[in-house]
């Protein structure tokens, strides 16, 4: 019997992958654990493997689509069965690569809606991908049961749209010559998507400063203790740990939001953003509140040169629980960072200044950091928040914990 070739879901933030590139020809002998197609998803890429001896099939879906969690990709055939053998092709979920958006035109004599109601009727997954493309729905006709507007619709009316031209004036193309064209799609397309994603959740930003004076001079006592290890401590180890402790101590902070359900975690695995050429990464630190500063700095260290050459596999790149991006090294004070769905909390670390600060009467100058937390205000209230960012500045601020 043949056996199907699914799209896994490879951490409980995967709704989807675009297929890059099939690995095998339809005709090609395959054998368990054989890497059949490159799948890109969760910023990260990733093999789907075969699941038995054979040869491939079919091919269900072609490379530049993307497709929802559970697609069927295509077919693998044992010993015995024939192409006969093989089921009809399934209607694929998903979309295909996002192009430029365009405006679907609309004949003047039809009206896309409900025959019997007048009003237009939009399956969800249509609906999806018009955002995705950016057709507009309104000038969209329905060939569905009772004029039901399906994928199908949405991809025909840009089609449409893009051989003729027509626009409704939402999305007017420039008449400025281009240098470059960068298609959203790979690497990319999957930021756009998990921006898209990450914009449509209600959430607020809390900013407050630190004074790490005392945990600037804890990490020039580390340098000489880290030297046999060849590893020179840095402020975003801390920021790490001291995040790790916090999220031990507020667990309600190291959660997902899934539909309706908070889910609050066992583990503590922290991610980190990092750039890299084609966008940004975030690699996780896993258990990071169980290992040591030291553990925490080789591990950052590791999946670092990992993300530069494009080795990441997918165990370093999913389940992470709560996020933290550091844009101190670019000067930035305080911004309002993307959470990374379905976490509930992510921490910006902005830039350290030398500031006049009175202390006991005297004007001293201090080291003060810059942090912004932003969270889902569904899942979260604003005064756990700033009890948890609370939490993060009071262990900058004091390392002794640290050396315990």
């Amino acid at each position: 019997m043949p056996v199907p070739i699914i799209l896994p879901q490879w951490g409980m933030g995967m709704n989807d992958g675009e297929i890059i590139k099939w690995l095998k020809s339809v005709g090609d002998t395959v054998a368990k654990g054989d890497q059949l197609v490159e799948i890109e998803s969760a910023k990260v890429n990733a093999e789907v493997e075969s699941t038995a001896d054979g040869t491939l099939g079919r091919i269900d879906v072609e490379p530049g689509r993307v497709v929802d969690v559970g697609t069927v990709l295509g077919y693998v055939l044992e010993a015995g069965d024939l192409e006969s053998d093989l089921p009809d092709v399934a209607p694929v979920v998903g979309s295909a690569s996002t192009p430029a958006p365009v405006v679907a035109a609309k004949p003047p004599s039809v009206t896309a809606s409900n025959s019997k109601t007048g009003k237009q009727v939009v399956t969800p997954r249509a609906r999806r991908l018009a955002k995705e493309i950016g057709v507009d729905l309104a000038n969209v006709i329905g060939t569905g049961p009772s004029g039901r507007v399906t994928e199908d619709d949405v991809k025909s009316a840009a089609e449409n749209a893009s051989s003729t031209g027509v626009s409704n004036g939402s999305a007017v193309e420039s008449t400025i010559p281009v240098k470059q064209t960068i298609k959203l799609s790979g690497l990319r397309g999957t930021i756009a998507r998990r921006m898209s994603e990450s914009a449509n959740v209600p959430t607020v930003t809390l900013s407050a400063t630190a004074d790490v004076t005392d945990m600037i001079g804890y990490q020039r006592e580390l340098v000489a203790d880290w030297r046999p290890h060849k590893i020179r401590p840095q402020y975003q180890d801390l920021v790490i740990a001291a995040t790790a402790r916090a999220l031990r101590d507020a667990p309600k902070a190291n959660a997902h939001l899934i539909g309706d359900e908070v889910r609050i975690l066992d583990e503590i695995n922290v991610g980190v953003a990092m750039a890299v050429s084609e966008g940004l990464l975030v690699p996780v630190v896993k258990n990071a509140d169980k290992k040591s500063l030291l553990e925490i700095a080789q591990n950052i260290r590791d999946i670092a040169r990992k993300a530069k050459a494009n080795s990441l596999s997918i165990d370093e790149m999913t389940n992470g629980t709560f996020s933290i991006t550091n844009l101190n090294s670019y000067g930035v004070d305080t911004f309002n960072p993307l959470l990374n769905p379905p976490e509930i909390g992510i921490l910006g670390v902005g830039t350290i200044q030398d500031t006049p600060v009175v202390i006991d009467g005297e004007i001293l100058i201090r080291s003060i950091a810059n942090l912004s937390l932003s969270f889902d205000h569904r899942a979260w209230d604003g005064a756990p928040a700033a009890e948890f960012l609370q939490s993060i500045t009071k262990l900058l601020s004091d390392p002794d914990w640290m050396r315990a």
